[in-house]
């Protein structure tokens, strides 16, 4: 399996709930089919997060279940490396502390993806 770099679809910027998950407050949503990926399946193995308030956090959670944390935030901007093994019907969301009028955080993903697998050419 030979990974190919497809670099990122941009930056997304937390906005208000819409989810009915985090009412209130500000959710950044990663959706593969609505940033117009057209990957059945991909890894995300880098994430950059920026614009960050001090001590704000995050509960991650891919579908319907918890992925991980967030924070609290000791600086302005955090990274994070590893592999997280998506498909296009996917979704990751981070469920920020901070109300809907705060500043929002921006995160980058970085994806690869394997052109061999169906629906990857």
């Amino acid at each position: 399996m030979a990974f190919i770099d497809f670099g990122t679809p941009g930056k997304i910027n937390a906005t208000a709930d819409t989810t009915g998950q985090n009412a209130g407050n500000l959710t950044t949503v990663v959706d593969p089919t609505k940033l117009g990926l057209r990957l059945s399946q991909f890894v995300i193995y880098h994430m950059v997060l920026e614009n960050l308030t001090l001590g704000c956090s995050a509960r991650i959670q891919q579908n319907a279940n918890t992925y991980g944390y967030f924070g609290p935030a000791t600086g302005t901007g955090r990274e994070w490396f590893g592999q997280l093994y998506m498909k296009s019907s996917d979704v990751l969301s981070f469920y920020w502390t901070l109300a809907s009028s705060a500043t929002a955080p921006g995160l980058t993903v970085y994806i690869i993806y394997d052109p061999d697998l169906p629906g990857n050419s």
